[in-house]
């Protein structure tokens, strides 16, 4: 089964994934409140820029890239997805 398959049967969507991925990076971004230059050096590199990029197709890809590899497996990769739809529901909540 591919990782889009099982997004589909959790009926997850773009937005969803959008969401799970834009509230862990926003945590990450709020770690630099200590060190606000390392933040402006991300921004001015553009790696924060180039993260963003593709955002949500970019880790459905490395998602099934895992599960291609065994790294990670479908058990895993639905774990994942309901922690999105868990995220979902606190953003509709």
């Amino acid at each position: 089964m591919t990782v889009e398959e099982i997004a589909r049967e959790y009926s997850i969507e773009i937005d969803d994934i959008r969401w799970y991925l834009s509230v862990i990076k926003a945590n990450q971004l709020l770690e630099y409140r200590e060190n606000p230059e390392d933040l402006a050096r991300q921004i001015w590199s553009k790696k924060l820029e180039d993260e963003l990029y593709r955002f949500e197709e970019g880790f459905l890809a490395d998602l099934q890239e895992d599960l291609n590899r065994h790294i990670v497996d479908e058990s895993k990769v639905r774990e994942v997805f309901l922690e999105i739809l868990a995220f979902r529901r606190r953003r509709t909540d």
